[in-house]
């Protein structure tokens, strides 16, 4: 291998040693996005120059051939390294993955493979020999579209390549806008020197006018990055934090003239046909001439309608300086509140709404704010009790009381407690309020103790009214059980002397005064059970229904039957009022059906609402159903008929519904819907 270089070689080594520079200075700020893809850009051009100076040098055609290789190393990498540097300038990295990149790179790599067998072979081209020797080498080629299509290949990429950048930028501010136009003129002069080099002079030539036209772009690429702060200030980011930013963002200047624009800023238009660029604020940004106030600053909040229905923005606007500090402009950001905004009107609509009164007191007791339902609820006006103090509009007896209580956990932050006190209406009449209270002294967002107060007057008198009626029941009770019980335990007990003195043709009546005796001793029985039955039920505890159904049936003669619980539940229930139903209504399906072939079942009637007791027997009449719970309603001549009115008036004690209805055996269902079950 022979070389004898002359100044056109080593013009072309200084430029390939200026652009490998410009890359290790590139590589060197490679935390900088963007670095090093274009440090890439330049190694390739660093190739591209030396091998077209090692082929200007050479004088055999071996020594020509690493030159073409050099360069074609260079040329076939460069479409790659710039489509790599667009993607990361406008954020579009993610759109390749590696088999898109393997794919993009096959063309180029099969290329250079035959590049480096080319003397085997003419799938390229076919060199017959020099020219034209060193130190301006030229061979005659013979070029095969192989070539040809990969300078097609590369010239698309280029193309793609500045149009995505000058896509990224055309719509930036004046700043970006130099920075798009100088990498466009940076890509346009080797794109004009390829050019010149295929159309005018051949692949071949030694003068290659595209080698000096890509150190030209490595220069004005590195005044856009680095004069203007473009790897540090990168669009990307600006696309970023501004593009995409679901806030709208306004840019500006001092006329009141649109400078620049985010994507969700032009959602907010009034006119969105045309550039919005150059454009009078107030033409484009709705109510934009109200949003200042007369101090010149802008309003908190807008309300703007969109084609999303009516949008909240609070507007925020920061003024735009010179070097100077002169002013020339204004960034304007509308901060969508909508959610927050709809969320607190939701919170208030509520509160005032509520049939609670939602009332503050300060650490002194005194209102500080009370809810809007205390003028439905007691007939003030809600500004009118702020300022009074808590305790003195409470009843004179009560005071005392909600003082001390108020002032021992005045300082225990959370604590909660729940009162009874008695406060006058706007009419001057004492109704019994139930006020919680928690302290939040503490919660920077309330700082005062929390007053949730509900009117039970009502529910009190309801309450005393049950108290009276069970006293009444019991005073009923009492009469049937003594003014009743004691003239039937004197006929009982003659009945016994009559048994002993009358001879046996007198049985018959005896028997039947015995049997007339007991039905009276049931129905009195009966009578105690059914009015204590309807007693309001004031007292609960958890009960289990397997257990209780188990406790029944032992109580019971059920003879052959068989009682079946497929699940439990637990109930808030009076116990023992409870296993009088249960009680009852084995004997009710006993008594009316065989004992023999008898199944009991009970369950749920879902996972939270209710249960059921049902049989596999006769059933119950469909137009009888309703019946069966009247008092004194029976199909056996020896039963009283209270036995399914008892059971109605505990179930309706406890506040919950019952129903008789057929099961799927065919037999008798009763159905006990419980609002109050518990899992």
């Amino acid at each position: 291998m022979e070389f004898s270089p002359g100044i056109l070689t080593w013009m072309l080594v200084a430029i390939a040693g200026l652009n490998l520079s410009i890359s290790v200075f590139a590589f060197r700020r490679r935390g900088v996005r963007g670095a090093i893809p274009f440090a890439a850009i330049m190694v390739c051009v660093s190739f591209y120059s030396l091998g077209t100076a090692v082929r200007a040098a050479s004088v055999t055609l071996p020594s020509y051939r690493i030159g073409t290789i050099i360069k074609y190393a260079g040329i076939l990498l460069l479409g790659p390294t710039q489509f790599w540097f667009a993607l990361v300038y406008t954020e579009r990295s993610s759109l390749f993955n590696r088999r898109r990149w393997a794919l993009l790179l096959a063309w180029p790599l099969g290329v250079f493979l035959l590049v480096l067998t080319a003397p085997a072979h003419d799938l390229l081209w076919n060199v017959q020999g020099f020219i034209r020797s060193a130190p301006v080498a030229e061979v005659a080629r013979t070029d095969g579209p192989a070539v040809w299509l990969t300078y097609i290949y590369h010239f698309i990429l280029a193309i793609i390549t500045y149009l995505l950048i000058a896509l990224i930028g055309l719509r930036r501010s004046d700043k970006y806008r130099i920075q798009v136009i100088l990498m466009l003129i940076g890509g346009i002069v080797p794109l004009v020197g390829a050019t010149i080099l295929l159309y005018l002079m051949g692949p071949t030539a030694a003068w290659d006018p595209t080698a000096f036209a890509f150190t030209i772009t490595g220069i004005v690429f590195a005044v856009a990055l680095f004069r203007y702060d473009f790897l540090d200030l990168i669009p990307v980011a600006r696309h970023k934090l501004v593009d995409v930013m679901a806030d709208p963002v306004f840019v500006i200047d001092a006329g009141n003239r649109m400078i620049d624009v985010n994507e969700a800023g032009t959602e907010l238009f009034l006119d969105q046909a045309k550039d919005p660029i150059g454009r009078e604020a107030s033409d484009l940004i709705p109510s934009f001439d109200s949003l200042k106030d007369d101090s010149g600053t802008h309003n908190s909040e807008v309300q703007i309608e969109t084609n999303k229905g009516v949008r909240f923005f609070n507007t925020k606007e920061t003024t735009l300086t010179d070097r100077a500090g002169t002013a020339v402009g204004s960034l304007l950001i509308f901060r969508d509140v909508t959610e927050e905004y709809r969320v607190k009107k939701r919170y208030t609509r509520l509160i005032e709404r509520s049939s609670d009164i939602v009332t503050v007191i300060d650490r002194d007791g005194t209102i500080a704010s009370v809810s809007q339902s205390i003028e439905e609820v007691l007939g003030y006006e809600p500004n009118e009790l702020v300022g009074a103090n808590f305790a003195e509009t409470v009843h004179p007896e009560d005071q005392e009381e909600i003082r001390s209580e108020l002032s021992n956990y005045v300082e225990e932050y959370g604590y909660s407690n729940t009162y009874r006190v008695r406060v006058s209406n706007a009419d001057g009449e004492w109704r019994i309020i139930e006020a919680h209270a928690r302290n939040l002294l503490n919660d920077p967002f309330v700082k005062g103790i929390v007053l949730n107060c509900r009117d039970i007057t009502e529910k009190q008198e309801q309450k005393r009214e049950l108290e009276r009626q069970n006293q009444r029941l019991d005073k009923f009770a009492s009469i049937v059980s003594h003014d009743l019980r004691n003239p039937l335990n004197v006929a009982m007990g003659y009945l016994d002397l009559l048994e002993s003195e009358m001879g046996d043709e007198h049985n018959e009546s005896l028997v039947t005064v015995q049997r007339q005796l007991d039905r009276m001793e049931d129905i009195i029985e009966d009578s105690l059970t059914l009015a204590r039955s309807g007693e309001a039920v004031t007292e609960t505890s958890e009960t289990d229904l397997e257990v209780l159904a188990h406790d029944a049936w032992e109580n019971v003669d059920t003879g052959e039957a068989t009682l079946v619980v497929k699940q439990t539940l637990q109930l808030q229930t009076d116990r023992d009022r409870l296993l009088n139903v249960f009680e009852n209504l084995f004997r009710n399906s006993i008594e009316h059906n065989e004992s023999t072939d008898l199944t009991i079942k009970i369950g749920p009637l879902s996972d939270d609402f209710g249960f059921y007791i049902e049989d596999n027997g006769v059933g119950i009449p469909e137009n009888e159903r309703e019946q069966v719970f009247e008092e004194g309603y029976s199909t056996n001549k020896d039963g009283t008929g209270f036995g399914l009115a008892i059971v109605r008036d505990i179930i309706r004690a406890h506040g919950w519904e019952i129903r008789a209805t057929e099961s799927e055996m065919s037999g008798a269902r009763f159905e006990i819907l419980c609002v109050k079950t518990v899992n």
